[in-house]
């Protein structure tokens, strides 16, 4: 969906998007109804999560960690050695858009966010600005459906995000 501001290659060379610690398993994304389906069907390990008290459960992926430090990271269990196991349109749309995120502004106020804490695919400020330009302009429609429509895909406020537009 984003591939014009940010190449397959590096994604698949980054994969931070597909890595958890335990502390920010909040971030596993949301995932549709009809995706949680087909993921069920093929085996993947799903849970119910509710990572905030203002926010609404949700499905999402079960991740397995070994012990218990915070910071212990987890992959996807749909990551392999070439990136995601699934082709770029049955992945969660969550997946599909980041570094975007659908996020509550601090004051509450649906949103839409960038992740700002490592992306390296954001580190070229021209690449950045032009996805911050299409998130707030031709793409903010089809944002603002999927919000409509699945709710628990708005998270709440994160200061690893920073705020780009009002949803509304």
């Amino acid at each position: 969906m984003l591939t014009e501001y940010i190449s397959a290659e590096q994604c698949a060379h980054c994969r931070l998007c597909c890595h958890f610690r335990r502390n920010s398993a909040w971030e596993t994304p949301a995932l549709e109804p009809e995706r949680a389906r087909q993921l069920t069907e093929r085996g993947i390990p799903l849970m119910q999560r509710r990572e905030h008290p203002d926010a609404n459960e949700h499905t999402t992926f079960a991740l397995h960690y070994d012990g218990t430090d915070p910071a212990e990271t987890a992959p996807c269990p749909l990551l392999t050695s070439t990136g995601c196991a699934l082709p770029r349109e049955q992945r969660p749309f969550e997946c599909r858009i980041w570094p975007l995120r659908l996020m509550l502004s601090p004051t509450g106020l649906p949103s839409v966010a960038l992740y700002n804490a490592g992306c390296s695919a954001l580190m070229v400020p021209s690449d950045r600005s032009r996805l911050i330009s299409f998130a707030t302009g031709p793409f903010l429609p089809t944002l603002r459906r999927f919000a409509a429509s699945f709710p628990p895909s708005i998270r709440p406020f994160h200061s690893d995000y920073i705020i780009l537009c009002p949803l509304n």
